[in-house]
């Protein structure tokens, strides 16, 4: 398994989770995830890393190749559920993957 640096601009969090996921095209695939979420919610991203700042709370991502690293924070495990429900759609939305499963672990 590739060694994946370590999450830019984490912080402390009351309820976080984490996720990896390889995906072909990662890069087309970070890019249109936050094209589509910065529609309506506040979001910064280049072509390896991005921050969702959705109402319940925030989503990172880091691509190294064609993996995504995911680090979802929130203030409970109601908003984090809710962070993680909206990513899994659109993750498999914007990757054309139906079969796609992304497997969360709560935890700093």
């Amino acid at each position: 398994m590739t060694a994946h640096p370590a999450m830019p601009d984490a912080r402390p969090a009351s309820f976080v989770s984490t996720a990896q996921v390889s995906v072909p095209q990662a890069d087309r695939v970070l890019f249109k995830l936050c094209k589509h979420y910065a529609i309506k919610v506040p979001v910064v991203f280049d072509e390896h890393r991005a921050t969702i700042d959705f109402p319940y709370g925030v989503c990172r991502m880091l691509r190294t190749d064609d993996v995504l690293q995911l680090r979802c924070e929130a203030d409970s495990s109601e908003r984090l559920e809710q962070i993680q429900y909206v990513m899994d759609e659109h993750l498999v939305l914007m990757s054309r993957n139906r079969a796609l499963v992304v497997a969360w672990e709560r935890g700093a």
